[in-house]
């Protein structure tokens, strides 16, 4: 009985050990088989998945089309602006579209130098005539014409005097939009003198101006009707101006 059991013992043990080692060595087997699988599965599908997710050749198209768009949107914006651009007006063409051009002003001075400080003033008027010439120097445009005005001061202190007249002047004429610069020389009295005179106004219909501004006028050598000499006089007048467009 010692002897079986001592005979079965070992071989129980070893048929325990046989079993509890086989499956466990399968089922490792099975493990590392299976995992090596689903590593290798798993990689090829996140591969794929990143190459169509990262299409760089797709990219590279659309950039191609985007740009070949951009491009071509680029150029109908340039033949665009291109075709609507206005072009510059020759002097010729303005010049064709100017008439002869009257202004009537009526003015009054405001401020006037030290020689005329003891004399008194009225209302002016004046006429200036614009041909229809243009006339380019440089960036400026401009148009020739003339002016006749009168003009009166009167002393008052008991010296009396008065230095008053009439004035013939040429000018020239600077048209800018709704500004208008005048400049001209000639005889204002028995003397010479220049004006400046600037001016802002609208057009009211095709044919007339209305325009307000402003006028400085000087002249040199005077004497007054009692033969006092005033040397250099200037006055600046505050003037309105309706001009017809003939």
């Amino acid at each position: 009985m010692k002897h079986k059991t001592q005979t079965l013992i070992p071989i129980s043990l070893l048929l325990g050990l046989f079993l509890v080692f086989t499956p466990f060595s399968t089922l490792s087997a099975q493990d590392d088989d299976d995992s090596v699988e689903e590593i290798f599965w798993g990689d090829e599908e996140e591969d794929a998945g990143l190459d169509e997710e990262f299409d760089f050749s797709e990219d590279e198209e659309f950039g191609d089309e985007f740009s070949d768009d951009e491009f071509a949107e680029d150029e109908g914006d340039e033949s665009f602006s291109e075709d609507f651009e206005e072009p510059e007006e020759t002097v010729s063409e303005a010049a064709s579209k100017m008439g002869y051009t009257l202004n009537l002003i009526g003015s009054s001075p405001g401020f006037v130098n030290h020689q005329l400080r003891t004399y008194n003033s009225g209302m002016d008027f004046r006429a200036t005539f614009e041909f229809p010439m243009l006339l380019e120097m440089g960036p400026f445009r401009f148009r020739l014409g003339a002016e006749v005005g009168t003009f009166k001061f009167t002393n008052y202190k008991p010296i009396g005097g008065t230095y008053s007249g009439v004035h013939i002047t040429g000018i020239l004429s600077f048209p800018a939009g709704p500004g208008q610069v005048r400049l001209g020389g000639g005889m204002i009295g028995k003397g010479f003198g220049v004006i400046a005179e600037n001016s802002y106004g609208m057009t009211i219909g095709n044919a007339l101006d209305l325009r307000i501004g402003l006028r400085s006028t000087t002249a040199f050598g005077i004497k007054d009707s009692a033969k006092n000499s005033l040397g250099t006089v200037s006055w600046m007048d505050g003037i309105i101006a309706i001009g017809v467009n003939l």
